[in-house]
C-alpha cells in the first residue's frame, strides 16, 4: 500500500503520551461546550481515564467530587445533569449516567489507596442511589442499543469496583437483546423496531458510527462482571466482522453505511477512533489487528490542535470536539496501545472481504466494493440510500413520491441548521441549506438508479457476486417494470 506521510497536519501527534496531555489539556479549557452551550457531563466524565493514565490523582479526586454535585432526581430516577433534561446536551439519561457511573467506579477501583473508608463510603452509596433508581432499569429496557449498553457499561464498572454480581442477570439479559435486535450478518442497527417505539423507520438501519460501542461496551461488561464470555463469542465475531466490513483500506469508515446520516456531511470519519481501537483490540478475527493498526495511524493524523477531528476539512460535521476526543478514554483502556499507536507510522495492507446474506464488502489497497441489500425507507435526514453499486440511470414519466416522514426531515434540518448558527458553525450551518435545497429538486426528477435501487437478490457462486437490483429514484420510489442483473 502506498505509505501516506504520518502527519497530514503540521500539529498532529505521533505518540500517546503527547496524544493524552494534549487532550486532557484541551477537555479541561472546554467543559462547558462553545458549539452547544452547555457542560457534556457524559464525555467531561471520561477525563477520568486521562487523568489515571497521566497520574493526575488529585485531578481526578476533585473531578469526582464535581460530578457528583450533578446528581439530579427525574422521575426515572437520579442521574447526571444535563442527560437529556437540556436538549443541547445531544446526550440521554442513560448515556451520561451510564458513563459517569462507569469512569467513577473504575477511577475509585484503580486507585482505591488514593481514597479514605471515608471517601469510599460516601461515593459508594453515591453510585449506588444512581444504580438502584435508575441504571439497573435503564441498562435493561433503552429500546436504542448503544444507549442501553452505555448505560450497562455503568451497571458493570459499579459491580466491579463494589464487588457484587447481583447485577448480572442483567448484564446477561441486556447483551442478549443486542444479539436479538442484530441483523442476521452481524451488524447492530440504530434503533430496532423504531415503528414500534413511535420514531421514522429511517433510524432502523446499520450505522457504521455506532457498530463498534456496542460491541466495546458489549466486551467491557462482560470483562467487568467476571461473565463468561464464551456464549457469546460466536456473535461477537460476527459484529467484529461485521465493523470490519465498514472499513476502508485506509482505515477510515464507509458512511454509505450510516443510516443516521444528519450527523455527517464529511465523506467519512474517524470519530469512533476510541470505541473502534477497544473493539478491534479484543478481536479474535486476524484481520482487525492490520485494521487497528491503520486506524490508530488515522487517529494520530487527525488528531491535532489539541483534540480529534471526524475528518480533515472544514468542521461541517454536527457532534462536537468534545465528544470525539473524550471518547479516546476507550482507546487508553486497551492494555498496550503505547506501543501500538507508537508504531502507527504508516499504512499496513488491508484486505477484507465479507459475504454476508444482505451486505457483501470487497476491500483491499486497489478497491472498495460495496453491497448492501438492505432495504428501508429514507429522506433528507435518515436511513441509507446508497447500495453501493454502479450502474445505470433511467429517466421515466414515473413521477417520484414525496420522502417518508419528509416534514419531520424538514424540521430536523431546521433544528439542526440552528444548532450550528448558535455555536457560530457557519460553514455547517450554510452547506447544510444548501444540501437540502438541493435534495429538494433532486426529489422532483424522475431519474432512476441502479445506486439506489432495491437490491432483490444477492447470491455468491464461485468467486462472481450475483445482484438483482430494481432501480428507484433516491428516495425509494421504484421503477417496478425495471430489473438489472450486475455480476461483480
Amino acid at each position: 500500500m502506498k505509505e501516506i506521510p504520518r502527519r497530514q497536519h503540521s500539529a498532529s501527534v505521533s505518540t500517546l503520551g503527547t496524544l493524552v496531555r494534549d487532550a486532557t489539556s484541551y477537555l479541561e479549557k472546554h467543559q462547558r461546550c462553545g458549539k452547544h452551550h452547555v457542560e457534556h457531563t457524559g464525555s467531561n466524565c471520561y477525563l477520568l481515564d486521562f487523568y489515571s493514565t497521566l497520574g493526575e490523582i488529585e485531578k481526578g479526586k476533585k473531578l469526582i467530587a464535581y460530578l457528583f454535585t450533578l446528581v439530579t432526581d427525574t422521575k426515572a430516577g437520579k442521574v447526571f445533569y444535563p442527560g437529556h433534561m437540556n436538549p443541547m446536551n445531544m446526550s440521554q439519561n442513560v448515556i451520561d449516567a451510564g458513563a459517569c457511573v462507569d469512569s467513577i467506579s473504575r477511577f475509585l477501583r484503580l486507585h482505591q489507596s488514593a481514597f479514605t473508608n471515608e471517601e469510599h463510603e460516601e461515593y459508594t452509596a453515591g453510585l449506588r442511589d444512581v444504580v438502584e433508581s435508575y441504571l439497573v432499569n435503564a441498562a435493561a429496557e433503552k429500546s436504542i442499543t448503544n444507549q442501553r449498553l452505555w448505560g450497562l457499561t455503568g451497571l458493570a464498572s459499579y459491580a466491579h469496583y463494589a464487588g457484587t454480581h447481583e447485577y448480572d442477570d442483567v448484564v446477561r439479559a441486556s447483551i442478549e437483546q443486542a444479539f436479538s435486535d442484530m441483523t442476521v450478518d452481524g451488524f447492530f442497527l440504530y434503533m430496532p423496531h423504531a415503528r414500534e417505539h413511535g420514531n421514522f423507520e429511517g433510524y432502523e438501519g446499520i450505522t457504521t458510527f455506532y457498530q463498534s460501542r456496542c460491541i466495546a461496551f458489549i466486551r467491557y461488561s462482560l470483562d467487568a462482571t467476571g461473565i463468561d464470555a464464551t456464549p457469546f463469542e460466536e456473535r461477537l465475531l460476527k459484529s467484529e466482522r461485521a465493523l470490519l466490513a465498514m472499513y476502508k483500506a485506509d482505515g477510515t469508515k464507509d458512511l454509505r453505511m450510516e443510516c443516521k446520516r444528519w450527523y455527517w456531511q464529511s465523506p467519512y470519519e474517524v470519530a469512533s477512533a476510541g470505541f473502534d481501537a477497544y473493539a478491534l483490540a479484543h478481536s479474535k478475527e486476524p484481520t482487525a489487528t492490520v485494521a487497528l493498526h491503520n486506524l490508530l495511524f488515522q487517529t494520530q493524523r487527525h488528531f491535532f490542535d489539541g483534540y480529534l477531528h471526524s475528518h480533515i476539512g472544514a468542521p461541517v460535521n454536527f457532534q462536537c470536539a468534545i465528544f470525539w476526543t473524550a471518547h479516546l478514554a476507550w482507546m487508553l483502556r486497551v492494555g498496550d496501545i503505547k506501543s501500538k499507536l507508537d508504531s502507527a507510522s504508516s499504512l499496513e495492507d488491508f484486505s477484507f472481504r465479507f459475504e454476508g446474506t444482505e451486505v457483501f464488502t470487497d476491500t483491499n489497497s486497489s478497491h472498495r466494493v460495496l453491497v448492501n441489500a438492505r432495504w428501508q425507507k429514507r429522506n433528507f435526514s435518515e436511513g441509507i440510500y446508497d447500495n453501493g453499486l454502479e450502474g445505470s440511470v433511467w429517466w421515466s414519466f414515473k413521477c417520484p413520491a414525496l420522502p417518508p416522514a419528509f416534514l419531520f426531515s424538514i424540521r430536523e434540518t431546521v433544528n439542526h441548521t440552528w444548532y450550528a448558527l448558535r455555536g457560530g458553525y457557519i460553514r455547517e450551518a450554510v452547506l447544510r441549506m444548501w444540501c437540502f435545497v438541493r435534495e429538494c429538486i433532486v426529489l422532483l426528477l424522475p431519474r432512476y438508479s441502479v445506486r439506489t435501487g432495491k437490491i432483490i437478490a444477492l447470491r455468491y457462486s464461485e468467486g462472481v457476486v450475483e445482484v438483482k437490483v430494481i432501480p428507484a429514484s433516491k428516495y425509494g420510489t421504484l421503477l417496478n417494470k425495471k430489473e438489472v442483473i450486475k455480476r461483480i
